[in-house]
């Protein structure tokens, strides 16, 4: 059987339908793109992989996601077949037909990737009538919006990725108590002792409880957490009697670590897409800036 990167360019967006209809299901119906990328990369390893696997154009030299491209592709299709709907601005939305549709039943290859033909051919039409680029045309192009955040993204998890294992502990431990988690000293004393970076409390504002919290935090460049890593976390945890664990890494979790995490003591995930996430609401270490993107009424000729 093939792997998913090794796919026909049909075969690519095929093996993506059936995962984001069952996220957007699983979410209400409701997402954004961003969240649908992470999301079905969360619960298939080989989609993990094709998210981050880069190519260069031939054309301009620059590097590029082909996934990022599929995945728009995709989410053209269903939108064609009436499973979803959206615009510009936005979340991607379940129709009812898209909401209770029983994905495990969908014929994708039929239903949705040949049904859907006929709809990028009239596409390509009007496009070529209007003297528009033909989507296939631009598909190393990016929306402006989304590449500035594209670009702060990998420039954090670029940066993160070069830090000492003991930075970046700090720089966990840091983004913690941001969240309201108060590290003692025991935290550092304990740094190589089975597994735990850091050992602290957390008081909850609404309800005046306060629980035992411990970190594992792993700078991985290439690898993955996988399942015996969580299991190991799992047993200091026990060890030291926490209430709940904090697993951070710059990286990615297997889908096999994040089934380990639900099934024993409360654990938190933080991949690397979810850093970014907490380092921009919490602003640590970065300094915010407004820009602007200009909307479609400057790029008309009428």
């Amino acid at each position: 059987m093939k792997l998913l990167k090794e796919l026909s360019a049909d075969g690519k967006i095929a093996y993506l339908i059936k995962p984001i209809l069952k996220v957007l299901q699983a979410a209400g119906g409701q997402l954004e793109r961003s969240e649908i990328k992470e999301r079905i990369a969360d619960m298939d390893d080989q989609i993990a992989d094709y998210a981050e696997l880069e190519k260069k154009s031939k054309k301009t030299g620059n590097t590029y996601k082909e996934f990022n491209f599929k995945f728009n592709f995709a989410i053209k299709d269903l939108y064609f077949m009436g499973l979803l709907t959206y615009t510009d601005t936005s979340p991607i939305t379940l129709t009812e037909k898209g909401l209770y549709i029983d994905v495990d039943a969908l014929d994708v290859q039929k239903d949705v990737i040949e049904a859907s033909k006929v709809h990028w051919e009239e596409l390509s039409k009007n496009n070529k009538k209007n003297k528009v680029v033909d989507v296939t045309d631009s598909e190393e192009e990016t929306q402006a919006e989304e590449k500035i955040k594209d670009d702060f993204k990998e420039a954090l998890l670029a940066a993160i990725s070069k830090m000492s294992p003991k930075k970046f502990e700090a720089f966990s431990r840091a983004l913690l108590n941001k969240m309201g988690v108060d590290f003692t000293e025991k935290g550092v004393q304990i740094s190589n002792d089975g597994g735990i970076d850091g050992y602290g409390y957390h008081t909850d504002a609404n309800d005046f409880r306060t629980t035992r919290v411990v970190i594992q935090c792993k700078r991985y460049n290439v690898s993955p957490v996988r399942e015996p890593e969580i299991n190991q976390f799992l047993g200091a945890m026990n060890k030291f009697q926490a209430d709940y664990g904090v697993f951070i890494t710059n990286g990615r979790f297997t889908n096999s670590a994040r089934v380990a995490a639900r099934e024993g003591s409360p654990i938190t995930l933080i991949d690397g897409n979810e850093l970014v996430r907490l380092v921009k609401r919490y602003e640590l270490y970065i300094t915010p800036v407004q820009t602007y993107v200009l909307d479609d009424f400057y790029n008309s000729e009428e």
